[in-house]
């Protein structure tokens, strides 16, 4: 099988961590998100796969070439991002006529299994894969008929108006008919243009959960909760992280005499945290600097941030210069 992973992207809900690199390869408790997904797909039986890049391409590229892979990648160079679908559109002379499609900001062990099941069963010409969402407004809600087939789109509908939580998890079986239509370097998105098009055309696309866990990494909010879901053992990296243990990941070369840590903790290598602290939950990014005394709870803080002695915070995402 052949698979489309979407990395082209900008990333600015997540900057500053993407502000010089990829999202793609943003490292997420010590593991690249990408060498994460590519061996997530890999176990699925996936044989190559082509990644697309924009933003800081030719970093993405070189990553590619000098990283030891499962699979066969091809690097897609788009210049200006073409959007999701168009995207897949250039790549089609790659992919053959069935393929995935992945978002590659996705920390996933979705199954594949049961996609492929629904979709040659229906007919579809695209099936999407859905998870339950605890908040419609920031996802695309998808509504289906009994037989799995999708009746209609909500592009983030607010939450106390929602018809229903499942949401796009972005993971499709798509045939390249989808696409086909499509002008070589035509801007097109899968959930915004394509899906209401074929939807009015009278298309089939179907859709339903398949298990397995997924979070998308988009916002500071979902790159702290993933981190949590990796040190906790929620997810198991595909590859060994050196030095993780108990839940902790201490990269940084000081000493923690002092310093009292409860629950999850990752120290990313080049940060500080003074003496008297108390930590629970936390991850502190390259760079950062924590006060002397602060009482920080389930807080990320962000790379070359400095915290001012005696900080107290809860739930916060510092980014204090």
């Amino acid at each position: 099988m052949n698979a489309m992973v979407l990395c082209a992207g900008y990333g600015t809900r997540l900057s500053p961590l993407t502000d010089s690199i990829p999202k793609p390869l943003v490292r997420v408790a010590g593991c690249t998100l990408l060498v994460d997904l590519l061996h997530h797909l890999a176990a699925q039986g996936v044989d190559r796969a082509v990644v697309n890049g924009s933003w800081k391409a030719e970093m993405l590229k070189t990553w590619l070439e000098e990283t030891r892979l499962p699979l066969e990648t091809i690097f897609q160079n788009e210049g200006e991002p073409l959007g999701t679908a168009g995207g897949v559109r250039r790549a089609l002379p790659h992919l053959g006529e069935q393929f995935l499609v992945v978002y590659g900001d996705n920390l996933t062990r979705q199954p594949v299994a049961p996609l492929l099941e629904l979709h040659g069963r229906t007919g579809a010409e695209v099936t999407v894969s859905l998870s339950p969402t605890g908040e419609p407004s920031s996802k695309g809600i998808v509504l289906t008929d009994p037989e799995g087939l999708v009746t209609c789109f909500r592009e983030k509908p607010p939450d106390e108006v929602a018809e229903s939580n499942l949401g796009n998890s972005g993971i499709y079986i798509c045939r390249a008919s989808v696409v086909n239509d499509l002008e070589d370097g035509e801007f097109c998105d899968f959930g915004h243009d394509l899906f209401p098009r074929m939807l009015r055309e009278g298309r089939k696309i179907a859709a339903d959960t398949t298990g397995g866990y997924i979070r998308d990494i988009g916002t500071v909010r979902s790159y702290l909760l993933a981190c949590h879901d990796i040190l906790s053992g929620r997810v198991v990296p595909y590859r060994l992280v050196p030095g993780m243990t108990e839940g902790m990941l201490i990269e940084n070369d000081q000493s923690y005499e002092d310093i009292a840590i409860r629950g999850t903790y990752w120290a990313e290598k080049g940060c500080a945290v003074g003496k008297g602290c108390q930590l629970e939950n936390c991850v502190v990014l390259s760079g950062a600097r924590v006060g002397p005394g602060c009482r920080l709870r389930n807080t990320l803080v962000l790379p070359g941030s400095s915290v001012p002695e005696g900080t107290v915070a809860d739930d916060k995402y510092l980014d204090i210069f």
